[in-house]
């Protein structure tokens, strides 16, 4: 083989193994980018996804934000609504006073009450007790108490305990829209039955009567 033939074959081989490195080149470029591309979607997929739990989780918070300042708001309403109507009741005392309830006079009413508070005194005492009755200036100024009416629930009540029970009508007068307070003249029980005390003693049931009134149409 002459000079000339050997630098022939030489570049012929030259150009195959140029070819052969050019196709393995653009093979593993081809590979590349196709893996590239796969981590591309993946990664696209990834970000797609937590994006899609950040809104979620987002509309929860709002949801749950919603129901908590729902659920406010409604606590807010009642319990406005709920005062309001217990001050309206309070209120209403003044046309009690003159009017009577449901056919029974305001001293009747205040009668009741200081029999029922009388009674659960002397109900701790066997040997009777010395028992008296405040009033508000307002109810003591118009008479609707007097001693009268005191000697004449004393005598039902010692006659129904067996034991003689005294009433009076204390000096002292109290803060309240109606009622009485009765107590031992030693201090030691007190029966407290003013129209306030009794609401307060009343109010988880007047509360869910004033709600299923003003909010379930009950």
């Amino acid at each position: 083989m002459g000079a000339k033939e050997m630098v022939e074959e030489i570049k012929e081989a030259a150009n195959e193994e140029g070819a052969r490195i050019i196709e393995e080149a653009k093979a593993n470029a081809d590979q590349k980018l196709e893996a590239t591309k796969s981590e591309l979607e993946a990664q696209k997929q990834q970000f797609v996804a937590a994006e899609e739990r950040k809104g979620a989780e987002e509309k929860e918070r709002i949801v749950r934000a919603a129901r908590q300042n729902a659920r406010k708001l409604r606590w807010t309403v009642e319990e406005e609504m709920i005062e309001k109507t217990l001050a309206a009741a309070l209120e209403r005392i003044d046309g009690v006073k003159s009017g009577g309830f449901k056919d029974i006079s305001y001293p009747e009413i205040l009668a009741g009450l200081i029999n029922e508070s009388a009674l659960s005194i002397a109900a701790g005492s066997s040997a009777g007790a010395d028992v008296e009755v405040l009033l508000s200036e307002e109810d003591a100024t118009a008479s609707y108490v007097d001693q009268a009416m005191l000697t004449k629930l004393a005598d039902e009540i010692s006659s129904e305990k067996g034991a003689t029970v005294q009433l009076s009508l204390a000096d002292e007068r109290i803060k309240s829209a109606g009622g009485v307070i009765v107590r031992r003249k030693d201090g030691t029980i007190e029966v407290n039955n003013t129209f306030e005390q009794r609401m307060a003693r009343l109010s988880t049931n007047l509360r869910e009567d004033i709600v299923k009134t003003l909010f379930t149409g009950k």
